[in-house]
């Protein structure tokens, strides 16, 4: 039986039954359609992929406007129709939606103008860029902190040497000085009233006590920049690891933090959830991310009227903990806002910041695999929340991803990584890969069959030829299933095989039984569902 979609004048407009070939064909395109009057954009027809976007249902959608739903704005439907009645067509726009539960989603939106059923008609396709836009993101934030790490370690490097040198100086100098001053005061005819160095030994004696504890003050202030330089610096490689209590790690801090909070007159209120499952990590570095948030909510409150509320919580579907630390301060300023996490950036460099104390909270949050955001609004307050996973797999895998393309390599990495604590490198070729495969043993070669120059085949052959190598782990990859090669393969040993498009919850599940992890030993997937070939 055919549905029939009808636009508001009443006109039907046959497109699709469910039990039609066109219809279930229609339904089971991943991206968003639908078919909307041209003028308003009352939907007229829709597939099951724009209620899953949308999460509104077809009866609730049908009938119904853009704008009425709130789906865009009602300037981004003039400007879309406007640009269909000028060329009839519109490749790519970025649009934002927000969906039934109030939800943002970034899609681009592909339109033409056609005619049916005598009505003019927007035919709409909606791709969800949200996912991929927010791990492109994480990419690069993971690019820029490797650059920045690499630099600050060498400034830290240089920095630490001469200012420990200094440091020496000062008490030696201050002993010293102890030892001559009442041999210039007995040798003082004046009573005090010779000068060295144009000061009166007088002022010396009443002032040199304090020059010495303000050059050891301000070399302290650098050496705790060199520290933080060193905290920022470090590798997403935390030693030292246990089982620790998030409630205990606040306690902790909140007593490292006390004699700030005294001195602020800040009201801090704690709301510690009872029974939080034990998290691993390293306990210095998680009492270091939860002072440094502290310290930056008292810095950026005014102490007469100044509070800091601190929680924490669980989330168990996503099998993570988490912190929170607000404020009701002014507020991150919008000119830093995009880069706050980013060494050196502060609003603060007038009232003595240094710009660190983020930069080293995002560097070690990350390195125990957690996340961190932030809500800000101007004189306001901020919340940062902290999130970390409670089960956590011992780190040690070592994997190859070799592919000629490179968006697959790095989305392969950011998975592997963001969803599985693997350590993993990258090859462009199969003539690179054996090349690495000469000195770099991975657990798992993960391996693209069809590339230039050298194929997966080629590489697989390679492999059976050297006795090195046979017992590592290969995990082919292709977009052509029964190809001739793949048997090829197999005949060489080469039997676990996954196929593209990718998809993700497959796709860790066969490298953790590759690699022959317990399933209870592994985190759940964070990620998006599947992505393209």
């Amino acid at each position: 039986m055919m549905n029939t979609e009808t636009p508001r004048d009443g006109t039907p407009i046959r497109l699709h039954g469910e039990a039609s070939d066109f219809g279930k064909l229609f339904n089971l395109v991943p991206q968003a359609i639908a078919l909307a009057d041209a003028q308003v954009h009352r939907l007229v027809v829709v597939n099951d992929s724009f209620c899953e976007l949308s999460g509104y249902t077809r009866e609730e959608l049908l009938g119904q406007t853009h704008t009425a739903l709130a789906l865009y704005s009602e300037d981004s439907r003039k400007r879309l129709t406007e640009a269909l009645e000028r060329s009839d067509t519109v490749n790519g726009w970025e649009l934002s939606l927000k969906t039934k539960d109030d939800e943002t989603r970034n899609a681009s939106v592909f339109a033409r103008r056609i005619r049916m059923a005598g009505q003019d008609l927007s035919y709409l396709v909606f791709v969800d860029e949200t996912d991929r836009r927010r791990l492109e993101s994480h990419l690069q934030q993971t690019q820029k902190m490797e650059a920045l790490g690499t630099m600050v370690a060498g400034i830290a490097h240089e920095i630490n040497n001469p200012v420990n040198l200094i440091t020496f100086n000062i008490d030696l100098l201050k002993k010293v000085w102890r030892d001559v001053l009442p041999v210039l005061e007995a040798a003082d005819p004046k009573h005090g009233q010779r000068k060295y160095g144009g000061l009166t030994c007088r002022f010396l004696a009443d002032n040199v006590d304090q020059l010495h504890h303000d050059m050891y003050m301000a070399a302290s202030h650098i050496s705790k920049i060199v520290t933080d330089l060193k905290n920022f610096s470090k590798k997403e490689e935390i030693t030292d690891t246990a089982p620790l209590s998030l409630n205990e790690a606040v306690k902790n801090a909140l007593r490292l933090a006390q004699p700030a909070v005294k001195a602020s007159g800040i009201e801090v209120a704690l709301q510690l959830a009872d029974r939080l499952p034990l998290m691993v990590g390293n306990l210095h570095n998680i009492e270091q991310i939860i002072l440094n948030l502290v310290l930056n909510a008292i810095q950026a409150t005014e102490s007469a009227t100044g509070r800091i509320r601190i929680q924490t919580g669980q989330d168990p579907e996503e099998n993570h903990i988490w912190l929170a630390v607000a404020d009701n301060g002014r507020g991150i300023a919008p000119s830093i806002r995009d880069k706050i996490f980013d060494p050196f950036v502060t609003d603060r460099l007038n009232a003595g910041g240094t710009g660190l104390g983020l930069a080293v909270t995002y560097s070690l949050t990350r390195a125990h695999g957690g996340e961190i955001h932030f809500e800000t609004n101007a004189g306001a307050g901020t919340v940062f929340t902290v999130s970390f996973p409670v089960k956590r797999r011992p780190r040690g895998g070592r994997i190859l991803v070799v592919d000629d393309e490179k968006w697959i390599r790095e989305f392969l990495t950011a998975t592997l990584t963001q969803d599985r604590p693997y350590r993993v490198d990258e090859a462009a070729n199969g003539v690179e890969a054996c090349i690495k495969l000469g000195a770099y043993r991975p657990d798992l070669l993960i391996l693209d069959m069809f590339m230039p120059h050298m194929d997966g085949l080629e590489v697989c052959r390679t492999i059976r030829k050297t006795p090195e190598l046979s017992a590592m782990q290969v995990l082919l990859s292709t977009g052509f299933p029964g190809h001739p090669k793949l048997e090829e393969a197999a005949q060489l040993g080469f039997t676990e095989v996954f196929f593209k498009p990718i998809k993700i919850e497959e796709f860790l599940d066969k490298v953790d039984r590759v690699l022959g992890r317990a399933p209870e030993e592994l985190p759940a997937h964070t990620g998006s569902a599947a992505a393209p070939g």
